[in-house]
């Protein structure tokens, strides 16, 4: 089973980005819209996982201790969830010494667009350099945020596999506008399209580490399982609140990313009622 799991990371990370390389090079910044839909509702379908499927399975499995601290034990787990990914972000901060060179990823996708465009309005003048750079940050810090990622498909395919294969869907979808965001400004900074896409598809490579640290942990008892679960949720409300959602706005403004996401919501609920 760890096998399949360290594949779907695989699949998840390396597939999803690399489509979106793929992407990203063929339209660059067209299509917008419909990424920032399926972008909301790809992260209304994470959230509904979470809320519907990977806390209620953590305080199962936290139930070993004592009711009601069980419950607690799952709610501090996700609140770590929150704090690591937070906390990692601004670790990076620090390693790239950089109000300048690292940035979130929404703004980091709107400055590619607002040096796109001048590209465009002055034919090409503006210095390629500038795109190779914001293309090369943005790669880091997708690498960066796709352990995380990896760790949720990790734990859940620890607890069940059928959730596991679900998070991993979930993933390589919202891998898709990543890897659009990294593959546009180094395409349109010169860079080679083979080359592109291929740096576009390495980056998902880092959903493998978290998959291997989530299995890791998972492997060790339903209390371990509980509380991954709890970290893996946390991190994925994290990733889609701070980092999903805004991006998603940013591609298409308006309540369309909003009714896509609640669209997710409710398609989440209905997977795990049903299934």
């Amino acid at each position: 089973m760890n096998t399949l799991i360290i594949i779907l990371s695989l699949v998840a990370g390396v597939v999803g980005t690399g489509i979106g390389g793929i992407l990203g090079v063929l339209l660059k910044s067209k299509g917008n819209k419909i990424m920032s839909r399926i972008l909301s509702f790809a992260g209304g379908v994470m959230v509904g996982i979470v809320v519907f499927e990977m806390i209620p399975e953590s305080i199962e499995k936290t139930q070993i201790i004592d009711y009601p601290y069980g419950v607690f034990v799952t709610l501090a787990s996700v609140a770590c969830g929150i704090i690591v990914i937070y906390g990692l972000n601004k670790l990076l901060d620090k390693i790239e010494n950089v109000r300048e060179t690292h940035r979130s990823l929404e703004e980091l996708h709107h400055e590619i667009q607002v040096i796109q465009l001048t590209q465009e309005a002055t034919n090409g003048a503006t210095d390629k350099k500038s795109l190779l750079k914001a293309g090369i940050i943005m790669l880091l810090a997708i690498m960066f945020h796709n352990i995380p990622e990896g760790m949720a498909i990790g734990a859940t395919g620890t607890a069940e596999v059928k959730m596991g294969v679900l998070v991993a869907i979930l993933i390589a979808v919202h891998n898709v506008p990543e890897g659009m965001a990294i593959s546009a400004p180094l395409a349109s900074g010169g860079m080679k399209a083979w080359k592109t896409i291929l740096l576009t598809a390495m980056a998902g490579a880092a959903t493998v580490v978290g998959a291997i640290f989530g299995l890791a942990i998972g492997g060790i008892g339903d209390l371990a399982i509980g509380i991954c679960m709890g970290v893996a949720g946390g991190a994925m409300l994290y990733v889609t609140f701070c980092e999903i959602v805004p991006q998603a706005i940013l591609m298409d403004g308006g309540r369309i990313p909003a009714a896509s996401m609640l669209i997710g919501v409710l398609s989440a609920m209905i997977f795990v009622y049903l299934f």
